[in-house]
């Protein structure tokens, strides 16, 4: 997501504190740094149609949010190799 760098600290200060300082996902504690740190979630994937609008934004932990994306890459990866029709 390309932000300025001062709204995107805002944006991820007000959805951490909406969501009480927690990750969307694990639920772990925030920190300033490190794998726990916030970062800026898209509930639905852009890939999947998903917008940049506010409602589709979530704080995640760092380490939550690169999981999550390597699992939606993986199930891509694995869906290219089935014919076409074939259930997901």
């Amino acid at each position: 997501m390309a932000l300025n760098s001062r709204y995107a600290r805002r944006l991820r200060a007000r959805k951490a504190r909406e969501q009480g300082g927690r990750c969307l996902y694990c639920k772990r504690r925030f920190t300033g740094d490190g794998p726990t740190r916030p970062t800026i979630e898209h509930r639905k994937a852009k890939m999947d149609g998903g917008r940049d609008r506010v409602a589709n934004l979530a704080a995640a932990c760092l380490e939550c949010n690169q999981h999550r994306g390597r699992q939606m890459n993986q199930a891509r990866q694995r869906a290219k190799g089935r014919p076409e029709g074939a259930p997901a």
